[in-house]
């Protein structure tokens, strides 16, 4: 069994989240792909369209007209089946942290009967942690970028990082939203600072960011999913295919069908003997291990070829956007399994071919194996330096990655 942790619910998420029905959709996919889905304590309380797919409670009618019906809200059962669950720190309870929240003004603190219910769904299925831990963990993983970033700064950035780390190392919790605070107070005091200021206040957030949604994960040795903020996992030039499956129907990979797929749709999904079969084989693979590519190859046509007759089946009897969708579908989907010799790593992916007609809107799958140590190890670039990442308003939050 294996936890993958998706950082999606995370109100400040690198990864935007476009209303309840595409949050479902991520979900879904993940649920799918996956033997338990993850999301932190705070995230199943402030994440008003998490809340919207699991209770009726605080719906958001407005933000979510497009909507198709109430069948969106039926997402408890993978919470009181443990499909997904909360990690929950030792010694709270969720109105506890409900509490600590609404007195710091955190945002979107949901109302004290949502928190019965969530707390009744998650009942004895919840994922204890050490908040303290995590804490650690999340302030260590701060300081660290701020101190390599140091030893290669020049200009203006190198007092701003040099304020930063101090302030920091005097923090005690460090806590996310006091970063946020200080680079606001930052901002506001030097409103004419040159770009190298700039630029190095951007990364001090970008890097709170990453160790935000690394810590607990990291903490639990859980896998993590968010968007994919490279074009290439493996360089084309090292790229050694392995395994290459196309023609697929994309079923499994369509935000639009999985933003409506009825639960226990789903529930039948994960019960199915080829999607065990392909999750055994990409869990192998992301730590490392070559997985048998004629397994992983045979389980993934069964598995999409599964889910296609499944969709076609539930939407055909209900009409409605889905089935028109499908009516016109004449997109396939592509699986391949790729090496890189030269770092031992491997890569495996699922994605749609857009048809000449031009949709868009499909979510993509990857898994890339863990990486080895030192320079150019995952997360830094040559000599430890952290490496560039792409701003978060242009990661593609349907491109999806999981990692260790």
């Amino acid at each position: 069994m294996e936890n993958v942790y998706l950082s999606d619910v995370e109100p400040h998420s690198a990864a935007p989240i476009d209303g309840a029905a595409d949050l479902r959709a991520r979900i879904l996919l993940h649920v799918l792909f996956c033997d338990t889905l993850l999301i932190g304590d705070s995230q199943s309380l402030n994440n008003r369209y998490f809340r919207t797919l699991v209770t009726d409670h605080q719906v958001n009618v407005q933000a979510d007209a497009h909507v198709e019906g109430p069948g969106l809200r039926d997402l408890a059962p993978l919470l009181t089946e443990g499909h997904i669950r909360v990690a929950l720190r030792t010694g709270s309870t969720f109105h506890d942290i409900r509490n600590a929240h609404a007195a710091k003004n955190v945002d979107n603190v949901p109302s004290p009967a949502y928190v019965d219910e969530l707390q009744a769904m998650t009942s004895g299925r919840v994922l204890p942690y050490d908040g303290a831990v995590v804490s650690a963990a999340f302030k260590s993983g701060v300081l660290e970028r701020i101190e390599r970033a140091l030893e290669h700064a020049r200009g203006e950035a190198r007092p701003t990082l040099r304020a930063a780390l101090e302030w920091g190392r005097g923090q005690e919790p460090l806590e996310y939203k006091a970063i946020r605070d200080w680079l606001s107070e930052h901002r506001t005091g030097r409103p004419h600072a040159s770009a190298d200021v700039v630029l190095a206040l951007q990364s001090i957030d970008q890097w709170a960011g990453e160790s935000y949604r690394q810590a607990l994960p990291r903490a639990l040795g859980a896998a993590v999913a968010g968007p994919r903020d490279e074009a290439d996992l493996i360089p084309t030039a090292r790229r050694q295919p392995l395994l290459e499956r196309t023609g697929l129907a994309p079923a499994l990979l369509d935000g639009l069908l999985l933003s409506l797929l009825p639960v226990d749709v789903l529930l039948d999904a994960v019960a199915q003997h080829a999607r065990n079969a392909l999750l055994g084989e990409l869990a192998r693979m992301r730590r490392g291990q070559r997985p048998d590519a004629a397994v992983l190859g045979a389980a993934t046509e069964e598995f999409s070829a599964w889910m296609a007759a499944a969709c076609r089946r539930v939407f055909r009897d209900r009409g409605g956007r889905a089935w028109a969708h499908l009516q016109g579908e004449d997109r396939l989907m592509r699986f391949g399994l790729e090496e890189d010799p030269a770092e031992g790593r491997l890569g495996a992916g699922l994605e749609v071919a857009h048809s000449s007609g031009g949709r868009t809107g499909a979510l993509s799958f990857h898994v890339l194996s863990s990486a080895a140590g030192g320079p150019g190890a995952a997360g830094t670039g040559p000599a430890g330096v952290p490496r560039p990442r792409r701003p978060h308003q242009d990661l593609d939050p349907l491109h999806r990655l999981v990692t260790l």
